[in-house]
């Protein structure tokens, strides 16, 4: 069993960080997809009254809207945004080495916030301040999983 763990090891060391940053490319070209170009976004008609900029009050109101909109909506919206941002942390630590959590977060934040600001400049989408925020709590959770699962599993491949 310990020789053919370590018969593995050999192998796939040396592929670790290229998959890595393959697999980091390969997310950041979905994210651009899903954020971007899904079907959904076909039917939004674009206004600056969409805009928001004041913190959870869209999320809140959907909430309460939701008999209304449908719970489909509100949960894809709250669990998509977080779901899209924790792959970024442990594909952005592999494939650069970086292990400061500040700047995980950091980075992801910006990420979002340029996100956002696409959505407005390009008229797609809608500009809000909750994506942001959920986007951060994805990356948080995405920076947990790093460090308590990925780190050491990534240790043992690269190192």
């Amino acid at each position: 069993m310990l020789t053919r763990m370590r018969l593995v090891l050999r192998y796939a060391k040396p592929l670790a960080q290229p998959l890595t940053w393959l697999a980091l490319a390969l997310y950041v070209g979905a994210a651009v997809y899903i954020v971007f170009f899904a079907r959904r976004r076909q039917d939004l008609v674009w206004s600056p009254r969409l805009v928001n900029l004041v913190p959870l009050v869209n999320t809140f109101r959907s909430y309460q809207d939701m008999a209304y909109i449908g719970g489909w909506n509100y949960w894809s919206n709250v669990f998509g945004n977080v779901a899209l941002f924790i792959p970024l942390p442990p594909l952005l630590a592999g494939a650069t080495g970086l292990q400061s959590r500040r700047w995980l977060l950091g980075i992801g934040v910006v990420a979002s916030v340029c996100i956002e600001c696409t959505q407005y400049v390009l008229e797609i989408g809608v500009p809000d301040i909750d994506d942001v925020l959920l986007n951060s709590l994805g990356v948080l959770v995405g920076i947990a999983l790093w460090v308590l699962l990925f780190r050491r599993i990534y240790r043992l491949l690269a190192y």
